[in-house]
């Protein structure tokens, strides 16, 4: 998902706009902004023998660089709704499953109801 091969810069201009989702647990150790799956990060730490430099191969704050797309798509009139799940890493639907399962219940119907699903 290097943004050298996966750019999501055109998201905000999709049109229609269906409402977005993210829900996200807040122990994840894969999505996180200082992931040790993240071999940028581990060589910034120093873990990477040969490592390159931020220059060449920058660390990927995934979380920041989520945020960041679905606020342009807000910017662009889109609607999107960030849930962080307590006690949970990077399986929330399995790991806290009620919970998740109130927040996906509560945001199909709302698309539902949404303009952009309509018609």
């Amino acid at each position: 998902m290097a943004p050298k091969y996966h750019n999501l810069a055109g998201f905000a201009d999709v049109t229609p706009k269906p409402p977005v989702l993210w829900i996200r647990g807040d122990s994840d150790p894969i999505v996180s902004d200082t992931s040790m799956f993240d071999l940028a990060y581990l060589g910034q730490l120093g873990a990477v023998p040969g490592w390159p430099g931020a220059e060449a191969c920058p660390p990927q704050p995934m979380i920041a660089q989520t945020r960041l797309v679905l606020d342009r798509y807000r910017a662009a009139g889109g609607f999107y709704e960030e849930v962080v799940v307590a006690n949970a890493g990077h399986s929330p639907f399995i790991e806290q499953q009620e919970t998740f399962l109130n927040h996906f219940r509560r945001h199909l119907n709302r698309a539902g109801h949404h303009p952009s699903t309509q018609g």
